[in-house]
């Protein structure tokens, strides 16, 4: 029986554990690489730690005489006392940085930084060739390794001549490399589980560390492969060029919720249009794959407003961990969405008026969601996709209908069209006449207009409540100050861009109402709100020296009750007593220069209800 034969069957269960010590889901990890994607905070630490304990307790890598290699986030910290005052103030260590103790050349694998990984690369000239050989094709450089009574000393070569130095004046992200390139190649490692293998790394050498885990990740069975395991925040750091590689990710989106993990016989694997879809992805999709929610717009013209409009009014999509991301068409929304989905992602979809006009495609893809016929049901229809034929054939019939009516406003409408048949520039432009302006029309046009455009409004609405919205005046330059026709739409979206930082937000928001919708919907909390903060700190400091004063308690008394309440968030405010005439008074300052708030200082009473008072002193907005 050869090596590959005795291998145990995959994918191994990875049993992940809360913050809480509960169960939390599992990873499935299987031969060659598995990456663990998601914002920082979703657990992706303590994940990796446990896929070394699940590793390490089914012997899995242990059987073949190999080792499970961790890699800790902070690898490079014992060097950081030679090169900078990272242990306190005035305190770089000025000797030649010395790292590990001739004691630990035995267990090198259990160091978790890049320790483990020189005292390993010290005991094997084959590993330190493999490491130069890269070392001078990036930098010119070449490394030697020496003991002294501190312990093991690297220095830095250059292969150009210019002579050799400690590795404390090296470049941090060189140190990283020597370390995560002995790890690579090291035979003796059959699982490496690198926490954020990017850190200190230029994008081109993150893009070059990939390629040479590539190289070696594999059946642990065989001596030259080994498991490679690590959890990422660089795009360059993804792999993801195929269908067969997406269940080898986990994606982690919020420390509350299980990973997602595409199963690998997910049908979905086996549609055309993935593989298109993935043999295409751009460096904005890969970005993508990082954020929890994801809002798909119909090219880059329209990712511009969004962005600078979402910038203007200060809505934090960058904060509520959500990216705008183009698609290539409107055909391509259900595939790119329900790509996302598998990853666990939040997906909603901002299209031009003509993906609800022509077809039924994007309606159809949110209509068979979950919850999409509770939503329908709330309204009194049956399902969206239902309520979206009948108004089809009823728009048909209202343009048959009111054919000669209406065609002087159709042809008076900006047409974003491009080249498509009359029929279908007709139906566009109907469409987005009822929606926009019905009211223009002449009776009786109008009056069925307005029914229509009512009706279109409820199915609207549904359909922002699954996460699918529409630019109801057609396309995203409809929506402009001016419009140029010379200009090609990108340079048109950039000028319109440009305008936004001197309009007046709340005209901004009435102009681009749509986009607005989609934007609170993917990003709903609006802005950072401090003072949700001071709030109740304020309310605990003020009922405590409420409780506990007189009308001749000190300032520096009433102080120390609120230090007492709240702790050291009582430095924030100043307190002093001002009652008279048997009432309890408060004066309150804000003393801090970086929570500076109109509205103070201002006295407060005991008979006040604080519950009313702060609110006004401290809004939301």
């Amino acid at each position: 029986m050869n090596e590959v034969e005795k291998s145990p069957a995959w994918p191994l269960g990875a049993m992940l554990l809360g913050v809480d010590g509960k169960e939390f889901g599992h990873v499935d990890i299987r031969p060659g690489l598995t990456i663990l994607v998601g914002p920082n905070g979703s657990g992706k630490t303590r994940a990796l730690r446990a896929i070394k304990t699940a590793l390490e307790g089914t012997n899995r890598i242990e059987m073949y005489d190999r080792k499970v290699r961790f890699l800790s986030a902070g690898r490079s910290s014992p060097f950081e006392v030679y090169r900078s005052n990272a242990a306190g103030p005035d305190h770089i260590m000025n000797s030649d940085a010395a790292v590990g103790h001739s004691s630990h050349r035995n267990a090198w694998w259990k160091i978790e930084s890049l320790t483990g990984d020189l005292l390993a690369l010290d005991a094997r000239a084959d590993l330190k060739l493999k490491v130069e050989a890269r070392l001078q094709q990036l930098f010119d450089r070449s490394i030697d390794l020496t003991w002294s009574q501190d312990g093991l000393s690297p220095r830095i070569t250059s292969t150009r001549g210019a002579g050799s130095y400690p590795a404390n004046s090296e470049a941090s992200g060189i140190l990283q490399l020597v370390a995560l390139l002995a790890a690579i190649h090291n035979d003796e490692i059959g699982a490496l589980i690198i926490d954020e293998p990017e850190i200190s790394l230029h994008p081109q050498h993150q893009a070059f560390l990939l390629q040479e885990m590539e190289r070696v990740a594999g059946d642990p069975a065989d001596r030259r492969k080994k498991l490679v395991i690590f959890a990422t925040h660089a795009p360059a750091m993804l792999a993801l060029r195929s269908e067969q590689q997406l269940p080898n990710y986990a994606f982690f989106n919020d420390v509350s919720t299980p990973p997602a993990q595409v199963a690998a016989d997910e049908p979905m694997l086996r549609r055309a249009k993935l593989k298109a879809l993935l043999g295409r992805l751009g460096a904005t999709h890969r970005m993508a794959v990082f954020a929890e929610r994801i809002l798909l717009v119909e090219g880059p013209s329209d990712e511009t407003i969004v962005t600078q409009f979402a910038h203007r009014l200060d809505w934090p999509l960058l904060a509520r961990n959500a990216q705008v991301l183009p698609v290539t068409g409107k055909g391509e929304f259900p595939e790119v969405a329900k790509l996302f989905r598998l990853m666990g992602k939040q997906v909603a979809v901002l299209a031009d008026l003509d993906a609800l006009a022509d077809d039924n495609g994007l309606v159809n893809h949110f209509s068979g969601l979950a919850g999409a016929n509770d939503v329908a049901s709330k309204r009194g229809a049956r399902s969206i996709a239902e309520l979206d034929g009948d108004l089809r054939n009823d728009l048909s019939a209202f343009i048959t209908k009111f054919r000669t009516a209406i065609s002087n406003h159709i042809m008076e409408y900006p047409d974003w069209s491009g080249e498509v048949t009359a029929d279908v520039r007709e139906k566009r432009l109907a469409l987005a006449l009822i929606l926009v302006a019905p009211t223009s029309l002449c009776e009786p046009a109008r009056v069925e207009a307005k029914m229509l455009s009512s009706r279109y409004e409820v199915l609207l609405e549904m359909l922002g409540e699954m996460g699918c919205f529409f630019l109801r005046a057609g396309a995203i330059e409809n929506y402009f100050s001016s419009r140029s026709v010379e200009s090609p739409k990108p340079a048109a979206a950039a000028n319109e861009a440009a305008t936004f930082e001197g309009s007046d937000p709340a005209a901004l928001e009435k102009q681009y109402r749509d986009v607005l919708q989609a934007i609170a919907h993917i990003a709903p909390s609006r802005g950072v709100i401090e003072n949700r903060v001071l709030r109740p700190k304020l309310a605990a400091a003020l009922s405590a020296a409420f409780q506990g004063m007189t009308e001749t308690t000190t300032a520096d008394e009433l102080n120390a009750l609120s230090r007492s309440t709240i702790g050291l968030s009582a430095g924030v405010f100043k307190l002093t007593n001002t009652s008279a005439n048997g009432e309890l008074r408060i004066k309150v300052e804000i003393d801090s220069p970086i929570f500076a708030r109109e509205g103070f200082p201002v006295e407060i009473s005991s008979n006040e209800n604080l519950n009313v008072v702060l609110p006004n002193l401290l809004p939301d907005e």
